[in-house]
């Protein structure tokens, strides 16, 4: 059996193995977590026919990232296959198909190594890199494979044709693409020409190829939604750069503390990329040196540019992770006395530093992201079948994935990701507000005027006397409970179905007005308190 075959069974083994452990720390869902079944709404309802829609007969909205991952999606779709573990399968394939392949570059002499060792070791004790990159259903594990490859054909001089072509999908995988994908495209020409000692109209292939598939995106894009980035970047990003250059300093101070192996990693790669300096000039600077400081350079300063997102574990930083770490261990040119004792040692106190073994038996910090898909789509199921007679109400919700993905009816997004008015009401965000959560206006908000609004309560077995709110709920929604004009149009309610079913929540009066009281027994009840 060839190497490489023998290299990807066995790093198989060890996403299978790393999947299980994160399955068992996450909640036990394996229908990802709620951005992910926003990416199913999407690709549920582009297979059907509807196009690029949140809801069936809406309007056209990128209230998705990655339009290669919703076309996957669409795809699996469209040919029967269970979405949710069809798309689990290709990210532990995508995975373990980059370790072995980053693996076969650290060892090109033989089957494995210490310094391979420490790299598979590294990155499996990276806490949350399994859930980010393959348990979320998120586009991450192949926007991280994308990227990956793309590195090891600068490295390994792979044809023009080779690299345009994953260019080409990287463009379509995520906005930082265009960034990204400029800096690597540049390097490439960069390492041909010093390759080949002369300038060669291949070696702009992959460049020519990222802008003339940025240039069809964007254009498509102001076509069919009318803007030239998805919707979430509108409804995400603010513009103010002091407050996103803030909010990305500590986001990436979290992640140092978070994966405190970082540091070294890092200052082993900035000490081997100085000394190739001090001993060469910039033509005959190292390849490997320019890649693997660039892949640094860049996953930092994007989340500067962004003020990164609200997860826990740095998704930003999951997706450069194994490069990073892979950078480090090609930048160990020392000689390493008792390698194994070294390698056991430094994996041992990454398992440490990071808490990876203290997640691994108990739960993650990201558990809650699975229980929030679950308890969206339990909400939703229980919505269809409380109202037996059709007038399904159109829902504002806070959690816009799992709500979606199960409804029957409308429903509306009141932070923006999966609705036009929202997401650019506002082009500077709120401060003070938790990060992503920031795009709420009032003033859409009574444009859209939803019949339910989830401020709190839910359904139970029994009638609720009175209706609390979620502290962070009202923040979020700018304590709109207490503006004159919503008391006018909104009121709790508790409600009582013919199966004895009791809905308790903010709801449009109009709409109760509409429901026969024959079938349900409606009792107004007051805001009790905001709860923790």
């Amino acid at each position: 059996m060839p190497q490489g075959m023998k290299r990807f069974i066995v790093s198989l083994s060890i996403i299978i193995i790393g999947t299980m452990i994160a399955w068992n720390a996450n909640g036990r869902s394996l229908i990802g977590v709620d951005d992910a079944q926003i990416y199913l709404v999407y690709m549920q309802n582009l297979a059907d026919g509807h196009g690029f829609v949140y809801n069936v007969g809406g309007e056209y909205v990128e209230g998705f990232t990655s339009l290669l991952w919703t076309l996957i999606g669409a795809l699996i779709a469209i040919l029967n296959l269970p979405l949710e573990y069809t798309l689990l399968g290709i990210n532990i394939s995508l995975i373990a198909f980059l370790l072995s392949r980053l693996w076969g570059y650290i060892d090109t002499e033989k089957f494995i190594s210490w310094k391979s060792i420490l790299f598979l070791g590294l990155v499996f004790f990276t806490p949350g890199f399994i859930e980010w990159t393959i348990f979320s259903l998120l586009e991450t594990g192949l926007w991280t494979t994308l990227l990956g490859l793309i590195a090891l054909g600068i490295l390994e001089k792979r044809s023009a044709g080779h690299m345009a072509w994953l260019v080409g999908l990287l463009i379509l995988c995520r906005p930082e693409a265009m960034l990204w994908g400029m800096v690597l495209s540049g390097i490439y020409a960069f390492v041909m020409h010093k390759e080949k000692k002369e300038v060669r109209i291949d070696q702009y292939i992959p460049l020519f190829t990222l802008l003339v598939t940025l240039c069809c995106l964007i254009l498509w894009r102001i076509s069919y939604f009318g803007f030239p980035l998805p919707n979430t970047y509108y409804a995400k990003v603010s513009s103010n750069f002091i407050s996103n250059l803030f909010d990305g300093m500590k986001y990436t101070a979290k992640t140092l503390l978070q994966f405190p192996m970082l540091i070294p990693i890092i200052g082993v790669i900035v000490i081997d990329v100085l000394k190739n300096l001090r001993t060469s000039s910039i033509k005959e600077i190292n390849e490997k040196h320019i890649l693997i400081l660039s892949i640094v350079s860049i996953t930092i300063l994007i989340p500067l540019l962004t003020g990164g997102d609200h997860f826990q574990l740095s998704r930003f930083y999951q997706a450069t992770m194994p490069l990073m770490i892979f950078g480090g261990i090609l930048s160990l040119r020392y000689h390493i006395p008792k390698a194994s004792l070294f390698t056991v040692g430094m994996l041992m106190i990454s398992m440490l530093s990071s808490r990876w073994i203290v997640y691994a038996v108990t739960n993650t910090p990201l558990s809650h992201e699975w229980k929030i898909a679950i308890e969206g789509r339990n909400q939703s199921e229980q919505l269809n079948a409380f109202f037996s007679n059709g007038l399904l109400p159109s829902q504002g919700v806070l959690t816009a994935g799992g709500t979606a993905y199960a409804y029957k009816g409308m429903t509306i997004d009141l932070l923006g990701l999966n609705n036009v008015r929202m997401a650019h009401a506002e082009p500077v965000k709120k401060e003070g507000l938790m990060k992503n959560h920031a795009s709420f206006v009032p003033a859409v908000f009574y444009e859209l005027a939803p019949d339910i609004v989830w401020m709190g309560g839910g359904f139970s077995e029994k009638e609720e006397s009175v209706l609390n709110i979620h502290t962070f709920t009202a923040r979020v929604f700018h304590d709109i409970h207490e503006e004159e004009k919503f008391i006018q149009q909104y009121a709790g309610y508790s409600i009582r179905n013919s199966r004895g079913k009791w809905i308790a929540t903010f709801m449009k009066k109009t709409f109760v007005k509409q429901l026969n009281t024959a079938e349900y027994i409606i009792k107004e009840i007051p805001l009790k308190k905001l709860v923790e």
